[in-house]
């Protein structure tokens, strides 16, 4: 209801920007609402609450309801208060939040015993020290309380050394408690002494660089270690930081219910970059402590511990399960060796060729790739339209020079040309996050789902042969609700080619369906009829475990002498809370007959494989967004992807898993620095002995988007 005197005419904001925005403030809230109520708790007879950048009226209407006295302080840049005053005044909600009888009450400042609006410079700390003062919060004596201080994104405008004087200045009072939510810049690259930035930095950089906003702060406190060692050398006695990825998980949103909720407000796919975002913005909780002979001892009021989240971290089962480590969490007591001194075991592999099709200059995400013979094709994904050649800067996009493509691209995989088929009229419609497969003569290629637009999901099946083209094989009726005969329409799925019960099916695992729900069923598109088979899980209680994953990656298995293929499953998202897995599934799928019963049943079934690191025997990161390609009996390659909480540090950018070991282990590729390595493609050239990756790409909190043009290849 506030947010209409400061945003006088609403627009549309991404779905991206309102989750993120919607973390924010949600998380300060949760943070300003368990301090208060810590305060009432500990009978404290009067706080103060002071909002560096003005900020939540809310909190005032919270602050009148307090058994405790709070005192709510607003400051921010003079003109700034100017307009804030004015707004206050000619509203009559907001006026009717003023308290009565202000000691003063002009233009550019009003002050009272309870609420005070202060128009002050922060870098002229004598005249923030006087306007507190005037608003009743002193650092000292027998007038003195205990203070929690809110910065949202407002220091780091600062420079680096007038930003610290600011934390410095609030450290002196005795019972003080900083919140600050802020941007870090997580560590990328572990082994390197030079700074490497991750490509969602380097694009957040030149953004506010390139409207004259630059986070000069941020170019001096880097990382959450950076940060942590700020707070305690500026003198706060105990600081914990987590990213918002781990804050949103433990606080925010930490219920199925919770996360549904949310899910049913807006169509939302772009949880790439909302994991992004979330490895790069962070929320601080800094204390200091009265002196031990202080003449007015008090007690500071602990709002980690009072809304459990100090419970949650020392817990060793919560840091196992949300993957806690320094990379999404530092407090006090962590080791001040960071972690670019720790080196990651890996295993250096070399690109075969950079851009070894010099024609093709590809700006696209969602994409596939496939390989018939001496060709690769690729279709559909999302980005800038192929005959639009004007547009050549690799970043700052503008979201309406993008769509979703309809092309078809031709790779010529001896010459390294590059050609556009035709587009016809009959051919697929424009659409991305589909699958593709081959046959196993590897003579044709089957096309699946994908989407258009946040809720057109395509629900048809395609086959491509070089010498035909596109034909449409099958396309969906409409589904009554409750039929299961066939799909119901799906994207971000997976789709590998299998001899199921000798005949040649195209089997669909996972995805997400049009309302957004994960898909929990698994389909299989028989070749020869012509039609969906449906596989029932052999076990309901595997269903229910389950649940559905999307943005995972799949990839057939040989079975052992005797035994039925099988697919391997990696990562993904879970559908019902949106959590990001590092799990790896086998699938075994079958058909059997029934007692009582002359019909063949389908069934599926699922087991989990325990996969750890071959030299350490760690987890694997969770990851999501990734594509794996099978390169040799047990022998799986994992490229790219999202990990969360923290980022995936380029030397996590490719690993082998060994699925019948039971173990993984990290590549280090050369180069992959400069590439996201999300929504790209890859296939396997098996004439050539290598694996070709194109496209890819992110877009940086609309900051702009950064687009893996350079195709590659690596050998096996």
């Amino acid at each position: 209801m506030m947010f209409k005197y400061v945003v006088p005419k609403p627009s549309r904001r991404s779905p991206v920007i309102n989750r993120a925005y919607y973390q924010r403030t949600e998380g300060i809230r949760i943070l300003l609402d368990g301090w208060i109520e810590e305060c009432e708790s500990l009978g404290l007879e009067e706080c103060a609450i002071v909002n560096i950048g003005c900020g939540l009226l809310e909190a005032l209407r919270k602050a009148k309801q307090s058994s405790t006295k709070l005192k709510y302080v607003d400051i921010d840049y003079p003109t700034l208060i100017v307009e804030r005053l004015y707004m206050m005044r000619t509203q009559d909600t907001l006026f009717n939040l003023f308290p009565e009888d202000p000691s003063k009450d002009d233009v550019g400042e009003f002050v009272s015993d309870t609420y005070s609006c202060l128009g002050i410079d922060l870098r002229k700390l004598d005249l923030l020290q006087k306007g507190l003062e005037q608003a009743g919060i002193f650092m000292g004596g027998s007038r003195r309380m205990p203070i929690l201080v809110v910065s949202e994104v407002v220091l780091a405008y600062l420079e680096a050394d007038e930003s610290d004087a600011v934390i410095k200045f609030f450290a002196k009072y005795p019972e003080a408690t900083f919140i600050l939510h802020e941007q870090c810049i997580p560590e990328f690259d572990v082994n390197e002494e030079e700074q490497n930035l991750h490509p969602f930095a380097s694009t957040m950089f030149k953004h506010f660089e390139r409207t004259m906003t630059p986070l000069k702060a941020l170019r001096e406190h880097q990382s959450l270690g950076d940060h942590r060692d700020r707070f305690q050398g500026l003198g706060w006695t105990s600081c914990d930081i987590l990213n918002m990825n781990l804050f949103t998980d433990l606080i925010v949103m930490p219920t199925e219910h919770e996360h549904q909720r949310i899910c049913d407000l807006e169509p939302f796919d772009e949880y790439d970059e909302l994991y992004w975002i979330g490895s790069y913005y962070f929320m601080a909780v800094a204390t200091t402590e009265p002196e031990k002979d202080a003449s007015v001892p008090t007690r500071s009021p602990d709002v980690l511990r009072h809304i459990g989240l100090r419970t949650l971290l020392q817990d060793p089962k919560t840091q196992s399960e949300m993957h806690v480590d320094q990379a999404c969490y530092v407090h006090s007591n962590t080791s001040k060796t960071h972690a670019t001194s720790l080196r990651i075991p890996s295993m250096d592999i070399k690109w075969t060729e950079r851009s070894p099709f010099p024609g093709l200059d590809i700006n696209r995400r969602g994409h596939t790739i496939s390989i018939l013979g001496d060709e690769a094709y690729i279709f559909g994904g999302f980005g800038t339209d192929p005959s639009d050649h004007k547009e050549e800067q690799k970043i700052f996009q503008a979201r309406g020079q993008q769509t979703r493509l309809g092309s078809t691209l031709r790779l010529h995989l001896i010459d390294g040309s590059v050609e556009t088929l035709p587009y016809n009229e009959n051919d697929p419609a424009p659409r991305m996050h589909h699958s593709v497969v081959t046959t196993l003569d590897e003579s044709a290629i089957y096309l699946y789902g994908g989407r258009d637009g946040p809720t057109k999901v395509h629900n048809d099946v395609w086959r491509f042969a070089p010498e035909d083209g596109w034909e449409p094989l099958w396309r969906s009726k409409t589904i009554q609700e409750g039929d299961s005969s066939e799909p119901k329409g799906l994207f971000k799925h997976t789709a590998n080619m299998m001899t199921i019960a000798g005949r040649e099916m195209m089997v669909v695992f996972g995805g997400r369906l049009e309302s957004g729900a994960a898909n929990d069923q698994v389909w299989a598109f028989d070749l020869e009829e012509g039609q969906w088979g449906h596989f029932q899980w052999r076990r309901s209680d595997q269903r229910r475990a389950f649940r559905g994953i999307f943005s995972h990656s799949s990839v057939v298995i040989k079975g052992e002498q005797g035994q039925d293929d099988s697919l391997v499953v990696i990562g993904g998202i879970r559908g019902s809370d949106e959590k990001v897995l590092n799990t790896v599934w086998k699938v075994t799928l079958g058909v059997s007959e029934e007692d009582n019963d002359d019909e063949a049943h389908c069934w599926v079934e699922v087991g989990e494989i325990e996969i750890k690191a071959l030299s350490t025997g760690e987890l694997l990161k969770p990851i999501f967004g990734h594509t794996s390609v099978s390169v040799e009996e047990d022998r799986i390659w994992v490229v790219g992807g999202v990990s969360s909480p923290g980022l995936l540090r380029w030397q996590e950018s490719m690993i082998e898993v060994r699925p019948k070991a039971g173990t993984f282990q990290r590549l280090r590729p050369q180069s992959f620095k400069e590439l996201v390595m999300v929504g790209h493609a890859t296939a396997v050239d098996h004439k050539r002995s290598r694996i070709i990756g194109v496209g890819g790409g992110g877009t940086c909190f609309g900051f702009g988007t950064w687009w893996d043009s350079p195709s590659w290849t690596i050998q096996l």
